[in-house]
């Protein structure tokens, strides 16, 4: 039998458009209904419609991709009765896992997401990198000297593969060491598209509040075992995901150990990306290309995967 993991994707995997053709079935709707009752009115409209200027700013980027991921989550669970062994998100991407796992409930997930979204656009500007074709291990060592020789904000972000990392920080500081992880070997290094230093330091005022903010919440302890952004560990009680949860704005994504984790010491052989894009997808398949890699991001991928997973179930 199949070892089945759900992982759910973060910022960046968002394209106007995403989910539109979820919106006439009763159980996506309702998802949708409610981040536009809890996040904003108009939130559905943006994600479906743009304009794609709107649907790039942290407030509507973030709840969107969630409402999306989850209404992908619900049509799965209406076509198959299979469930994951493991789950787990890219930064964002964990509150769909913690919603999958029975951690939080649908309205926690709209309004946990909300609040995470306003701190994160409304902290200190600054800048991210995307490192290409150099281990981690070269790129933390870089970001180590600088920051310790020159008194600034830079950081390890996020652990993709182990040949891509992103960096995060202070612009300046991101743009300086961006030039030197060229000279040690990177094959690219990319500006992305973000105001702010995700996963730095200067996230640690939102991280603060989040923190805080998180206290007004029930959690429950995971009926499936979540891998944890911020240690890649293997987490179901409710307390310690609280505590995570607060750490994980101005922390590293683990990405990389999340995926070894699963797959070379868990045994999972299929992995669901569930939500818009295929970047999670994409990873696994760089580290790990024998693994079955399946989406759910629009109706006929329901359908597809919902097929496969059920012939699995059916073969038992």
């Amino acid at each position: 039998m199949s070892k089945i993991a759900f992982v759910f994707p973060g910022q960046g995997s968002q394209s106007v458009g995403m989910g539109q053709d979820f919106f006439e079935q009763a159980a996506a709707k309702k998802v949708y209904e409610t981040f536009d009752r809890l996040v904003a009115p108009n939130l559905s409209l943006v994600c479906f419609n743009g304009p794609e200027e709107e649907l790039r700013r942290t407030l509507y980027t973030q709840p969107s991709i969630l409402a999306t991921s989850l209404a992908a989550l619900e049509l799965l669970r209406e076509k198959t009765q299979v469930k994951p062994v493991i789950v787990a998100g890219h930064s964002l991407g964990e509150y769909g896992a913690l919603y999958a796992a029975g951690v939080i409930s649908l309205e926690t997930a709209a309004q946990l997401v909300k609040e995470r979204s306003k701190l994160m656009e409304s902290a200190p500007k600054g800048a991210m990198s995307a490192v290409l074709g150099l281990e981690g291990r070269t790129v933390e060592d870089v970001v180590d000297a600088y920051r310790k020789e020159f008194h600034t904000v830079i950081a390890v972000a996020n652990y993709n593969t182990d040949n891509q990392t992103v960096i995060s920080g202070a612009p300046e500081a991101v743009e300086k060491v961006s030039a030197l992880l060229k000279e040690a070997g990177a094959k690219r290094v990319m500006p992305l598209p973000v105001g702010g230093a995700f996963h730095s330091p200067l996230m640690n005022a939102a991280a603060e509040s989040f923190t805080a903010y998180l206290s007004d919440f029930e959690f429950q302890t995971a009926q499936i075992p979540v891998i944890t952004n911020v240690d890649a560990a293997l987490t179901t009680d409710a307390t310690d995901i609280r505590q995570k949860l607060g750490r994980q704005i101005d922390s590293s994504v683990r990405w990389t150990q999340t995926m070894n984790r699963m797959i070379a010491e868990q045994g999972i052989d299929t992995v669901v990306e569930i939500g818009p894009g295929k970047v999670l997808t994409g990873m696994f398949k760089k580290m790990f290309p024998d693994v079955r890699l399946l989406n759910v991001l629009d109706l006929a991928s329901v359908e597809e995967t919902a097929a496969q997973l059920n012939s699995n179930l059916a073969s038992v």
